[in-house]
C-alpha cells in the first residue's frame, strides 16, 4: 500500500470534494480518484458514500479515519527522530511553529534572539497543532511556538511544560477584492446567499477559534457560509483570493496581502478577535542553549517587530 493513499483519504474526508482534494494534493482529479479506489480495493471496502454531495465517509470509512491519522502521525514522528539521530549537522535548537508564525513572525524573532544570545543553528518545522504538542512532550522538539486564546483550551499540561507569553496579535475578518479592486463582500450589505468564507479544518486550533467567534454572534448578524476548509493560512489565502471569498487571518499572515491589495479588512473589527503568541518547552531540558534562550525571552520576548504587522 502506498502511504500517499492515506494522505489522499484524509484530505478527501476533510473536503468532501474530489476536485478540491485533488488540487490540494497537487495531482489530477482522475489520478486522485484512482488512488482512492486503489485504497478501497486494498482494504476490501468502500470508504466514501459517493451518492451524496459533498461525499461523506461510510461507516467503514469512519472506522478507518482514526487508523489513517495514527499511521501517518507515527511515520512522521519516526522520520523526524531518525533524521535527528542520523544527521551530521543536528541543529542546536529544534523549533516547531504554526505555519503563519513560521513564515511571518519567526525570522525577525530569531534574528533578535541571536543578537542577544549568540549564533546557533536551528531547524524550523510546521505540523498540526496537536502533533506539535506530542513532539514536544516526546522530546523531539525543544520549543513550540503557537497562537493561543484563553477561551480556547490548548491542551498543554502545566505540570509538564513551561510557557512564555511573547505578545499579542489580532485575527481579522478579511475579504478578497474583486476584479475592479472592490471588496467582494460587504458585511453590512450581505448577499442573499450569505457571506461566503474559507474556513479552518476541524483538526486545527483555529477551527476552535472560529467556533468561538460564531458562538458570540447574534440573530441580527449576517449569515456566514463556509465553502471550503483548510488548516493552512497560506493555502486559504490563495484559495480565497482566487475564488473571491472571505476568511479570518491573524495580522501576521494578513499584513502583506492587505498591503498588496489582495484583501481588505471587513466588518470594522466587529468580527475580529484577539490572539496571544506563546512559546512552550518541557520543564526538564538538558540543553544549556535552550535554557539560555528561555531565560532571555522571559525578560525580553524579542517581539518589537510585532508592531509592524498591526493593521488597525
Amino acid at each position: 500500500m502506498d502511504t500517499n493513499w492515506l494522505a489522499d483519504f484524509l484530505v478527501l474526508s476533510k473536503r468532501g470534494n474530489f476536485s478540491q482534494a485533488a488540487d490540494e494534493r497537487n495531482i489530477t482529479q482522475s489520478a486522485f480518484s484512482r488512488r482512492i479506489k486503489a485504497l478501497e480495493t486494498w482494504l476490501g471496502t468502500e470508504l466514501f458514500d459517493r451518492s451524496s454531495y459533498p461525499v461523506s465517509l461510510t461507516p467503514d470509512g469512519e472506522v478507518f479515519h482514526a487508523t489513517a491519522q495514527n499511521v501517518l502521525r507515527e511515520l512522521e514522528l519516526n522520520r523526524v527522530e531518525f533524521q535527528r539521530r542520523n544527521s551530521d549537522a543536528t541543529p542546536d535548537i529544534r523549533l516547531a511553529a504554526s505555519t503563519s508564525l513560521a513564515l511571518s513572525f519567526v525570522p525577525e524573532w530569531l534574528h533578535q534572539i541571536k543578537q542577544a544570545c549568540g549564533t546557533f543553528s536551528v531547524s524550523i518545522d510546521t505540523y498540526d497543532f496537536y502533533e506539535m504538542i506530542e513532539l514536544l512532550g516526546d522530546g523531539k522538539m525543544d520549543l513550540v511556538l503557537l497562537y493561543s486564546k484563553p477561551e480556547v483550551p490548548s491542551f498543554f499540561e502545566h505540570q509538564e511544560f513551561e510557557a512564555i507569553k511573547l505578545g499579542e496579535d489580532t485575527m481579522h475578518l478579511c475579504t478578497a477584492l474583486d476584479s475592479e479592486g472592490r471588496p467582494a463582500f460587504d458585511v453590512d450589505d450581505p448577499p442573499a446567499r450569505g457571506l461566503e468564507y474559507i474556513g479552518y479544518g476541524q483538526t486545527g486550533y483555529f477551527s476552535k477559534v472560529e467556533d468561538l467567534l460564531f458562538s458570540a454572534m447574534t440573530p441580527q448578524d449576517p449569515t456566514f457560509v463556509c465553502t471550503s476548509q483548510s488548516g493552512t493560512c497560506e493555502f486559504m489565502k490563495r484559495l480565497a483570493h482566487m475564488d473571491q471569498k472571505m476568511l479570518w487571518l491573524p495580522a501576521c499572515s494578513a499584513h502583506d496581502s492587505i498591503r498588496s491589495g489582495q484583501f481588505a479588512l471587513a466588518g470594522n473589527g466587529r468580527f475580529d478577535t484577539e490572539l496571544e503568541i506563546w512559546l512552550y518547552k518541557k520543564r526538564e531540558t538538558t540543553s544549556p542553549l535552550v535554557e539560555k534562550v528561555w531565560t532571555h525571552l522571559k525578560s525580553n520576548p524579542c517581539t518589537s517587530h510585532l508592531e509592524a504587522f498591526r493593521l488597525t
